[in-house]
């Protein structure tokens, strides 16, 4: 099933090994099957969350329903770590759903579309300022839970779940899925930090502990 994760930050120095760590997410950009995400479960999300709607099958629920579940599924793996909950942002949700629409429609997976848009730009194109920006794709997984759960087992997505310097989210969701997928429905979260904003925490620990690909 398809991941794909980047991070982006106008403040490179912010925080120390950041140039790793984008790099390190960038090589993630390719489809990566389930056996491989397996590997490592010591940031997995548990099976009996608190989170309504959590196991809700994207064929069959609202986009708002799936995109709050993942929204609440996200701040509870933060909340384990003691990070700062997100916010769910409007002009980060019409980029998320924009570039979602447009994956399926397109038939691509891929942080830079066809016409040559990357997440930065289509974030900024909603009118969102931001110092920080952080972008996770997914296709082919049924469910808020079984996303959420796919993205932290794996390093570069659970970075930018658990990356401090972020505030805000958006969540996109199709219950259809692009050709390489093998189940239905494509996902999108785009992060964010405001231009002129302070980072709500400076604990990378988290997110430096994100399990490394195999």
């Amino acid at each position: 099933m398809p991941l794909a994760g980047e991070l982006s930050g106008r403040r490179r120095t912010s925080a120390k090994g950041l140039t790793l760590a984008l790099l390190a997410v960038l090589a993630l950009c390719i489809a990566l099957p389930r056996p491989a995400l397996a590997a490592s479960r010591s940031h997995a999300v548990s099976g009996q969350s608190a989170c309504a709607n959590a196991n809700a099958n994207a064929s069959s629920t609202s986009a708002q329903t799936l995109r709050a579940a993942v929204v609440c599924l996200v701040n509870q793996e933060r909340a384990r770590y003691h990070l700062p909950a997100l916010h769910e942002v409007r002009k980060l949700t019409t980029s998320a759903q924009s570039y979602t629409s447009e994956m399926v429609r397109d038939d691509f997976f891929s942080h830079t579309a066809p016409n040559g848009s990357t997440p930065g730009a289509r974030i900024t194109a909603t009118g969102f300022r931001w110092s920080w920006a952080g972008e996770n794709i997914a296709s082919g997984y049924p469910t808020p839970l079984s996303v959420v759960t796919g993205w932290m087992q794996s390093q570069g997505h659970c970075y930018n779940i658990l990356a401090p310097v972020f505030s805000d989210i958006g969540v996109g969701v199709s219950p259809q899925a692009v050709a390489q997928a093998t189940g239905p429905a494509t996902w999108t979260q785009d992060f964010g930090l405001p231009l002129g904003a302070q980072a709500p925490s400076n604990n990378w620990g988290p997110a430096n502990s994100c399990p490394h690909s195999a």
